[in-house]
């Protein structure tokens, strides 16, 4: 998958015109990346949390 951040170079000036103009694919595209990295974030989260909670 592309790096979000490749977006500015694909032409489109901000994320609204990114949402008019983009094709579905590219949608698609960016969303399964936001959605991967979401997942990522939130694991890490979790793990740290288990790691922290104190046994009763």
């Amino acid at each position: 998958m592309a790096d979000v951040r490749t977006a500015p170079n694909a032409g489109f000036a901000s994320i609204s015109d990114f949402f008019r103009n983009a094709t579905q694919s590219q949608k698609k595209e960016v969303f399964l990346s936001v959605l991967q990295q979401a997942n990522k974030a939130q694991r890490e989260v979790m793990e740290k949390s288990a790691k922290y909670t104190v046994k009763r």
